[in-house]
């Protein structure tokens, strides 16, 4: 069972370094043996030093609306419960508390501490959570009320496994499209989700989900667990997966049930029968196909619309981008902080270049899509005058067998019948073999070039996506360039700025 307790938090900093330092003689020997009190952390910034910024940037930015820069969140748990000499319940505390913080306030930016020299030897939780919504622009506006975090904190003990005083409240069925708004958009429970719920809707029965699953790097585990009392067995899944924006490319895994009900192993084998019961209710539904009368051979083919016609409908527009261009950014930074290189490299200068040029880049990636369109439409075309019939060949077989009829007695006659007709169905056997060989190379082609124009179309959604937030991302470094040269001009004038009155309230643990 744990325990929780939520402040505001009016100076981050001060509260940051107590978590880090202690207070009192422990902070002053840590201080002087260059070690801290920090068991494991993690958090949505670089490090420590910038969320510290980044909280009070943003209540500076606020012009006085706001009180305070964050919120604490303290969870602590019994020694029965998790120990601190295990490092894998320490990682369990701090993953736990990161997932606290996204469900108190899912858009807020938030750093995790986890101690373990506390008086009673628990493991107990830190969390600070920035005063600041990414999506709205705001201050937190609700949610961080003692009761509301304790609800949520019961709520997530039980996904977590960890044990709850009272009742168990009767769970309703989720669905991934539900909680999905829940997590982070760089969280790795969404990224893991998001695969998951594609690899599904991509499949028709169990096999093919696996197949999809192998497509999108997710691993698929199956635990069974039999009840001693009542010999009852119980299946788990969970998802294993590369966590792109985290700080490793390391794996991580996720149960089924903590992402949403119907990405469970229940959930899936329903939505295929569901599925099942779908078609086969359409295939009842159908209509009885008309027999048609037969037709000349050499009569033509009734014009069929294109099945890609959708294909010429995508029009390129920065909106259908803008959705990504900071994900790239951010995990094009972060794998360059991982791998202990400088992002400043050269495809880094690629997104500046085409920043700084954009109508030719833009120019460039249109060319490609033209380019592949025009590639698949012309495949497109070869396939559709193979799949129609030979006219020309066809009339010259007709004409053969009516000359025949011109014979002046009747065996000539019956001769040069039997004589058309096989060697019309000799041509015939040599042309739909050849035509069939010819459909399959179409088709190969058909889909080669797609895939070329798809790719083609997802490169320059990137682009224009990166390009749509450089303007945005020009005007915030002039106003931390501004922000620096006035504070940097008050200190060359000897402008000292008063002291805050705000002190650093210590709480115990």
């Amino acid at each position: 069972m744990s325990t929780t307790h939520i402040q505001p938090l009016p100076n981050v900093r001060g509260r940051m370094s107590y978590t880090e330092l202690g207070e009192g003689k422990k902070r002053t020997r840590n201080i002087r043996e260059g070690t801290n009190r920090i068991a494991a952390q993690m958090g949505d910034m670089g490090t420590r030093e910038d969320f510290i910024r980044f909280c009070s940037a943003m209540r500076r930015q606020s012009q006085g609306t706001r009180l305070n820069e964050g919120y604490e969140l303290r969870v602590s748990w019994s020694p029965e419960e998790l120990s601190k000499d295990s490092p894998e319940d320490i990682q369990r505390a701090c993953e736990y508390g990161y997932l606290l913080c996204k469900e108190v306030a899912p858009n807020a930016p938030c750093w995790v501490t986890v101690h373990t020299d506390g008086e009673g030897g628990c493991v107990h939780v830190h969390a600070t959570i920035a005063n600041h919504d990414l999506v709205s622009g705001t201050a937190i506006a609700h949610g961080t009320d003692h009761a509301t975090v304790k609800r949520k904190n019961d709520q997530l003990s039980r996904e977590m496994g960890f044990t709850v005083v009272g009742p168990e409240p009767a769970k309703e069925k989720t669905t991934w499209a539900e909680r999905k708004e829940q997590f982070g958009i760089e969280s790795f429970e969404r990224l893991l989700g998001n695969r998951v719920e594609d690899a599904r809707n991509h499949a028709s029965n169990m096999a093919e989900f696996l197949e999809e699953l192998k497509i999108r790097d997710v691993e698929l585990t199956e635990t069974r667990k039999v009840d001693k009392k009542t010999g009852e067995e119980t299946v788990g899944w969970s998802y294993k997966s590369h966590d792109l924006y985290g700080k490793s490319k390391r794996k991580r895994r996720r149960r089924a049930s903590n992402l949403a009900d119907d990405l469970t192993r229940e959930g899936i084998e329903a939505y295929f029968e569901e599925k099942q019961r779908g078609l086969e209710a359409q295939e009842q539904d159908a209509p009885v196909p008309e027999v048609l009368p037969d037709v000349p051979e050499t009569a033509e083919p009734e014009e069929q619309p294109s099945t890609d016609s959708a294909l010429d409908v995508y029009d390129l527009d920065q909106s259908d981008v803008s959705e990504m261009a900071s994900d790239l950014q951010r995990a094009h930074i972060h794998r360059s902080r991982e791998e202990g290189k400088p992002f400043m490299d050269e495809r880094y200068q690629q997104i500046v270049e085409a920043g700084n040029h954009p109508d030719e880049q833009l120019a460039k990636l249109r060319e490609d899509v033209d380019a592949a369109r025009r590639e698949f439409h012309a495949s497109k075309e070869a396939l559709d005058t193979l799949q129609s019939p030979y006219p020309g060949l066809l009339a010259g077989m007709h004409v053969f067998a009516k000359a025949g009829c011109n014979a002046k007695d009747p065996v000539s006659r019956m001769m040069a019948d039997m004589t058309a007709m096989m060697l019309r169905m000799m041509i015939k056997q040599a042309l739909d073999e050849e035509a069939r060989r010819q459909r399959e190379e179409a088709e190969k082609r058909v889909y080669e070039s797609r895939k070329n124009m798809w790719d083609a179309e997802k490169r320059l959604k990137a682009a224009e996506k990166a390009l749509s937030n450089e303007d945005e991302r020009e005007e915030h470094l002039k106003r931390e360039r501004a922000q620096r040269r006035a504070k940097e001009a008050e200190q060359r004038v000897g402008v000292r700025t008063p002291r805050s009155a705000d002190k650093d309230t210590q709480f115990g643990e």
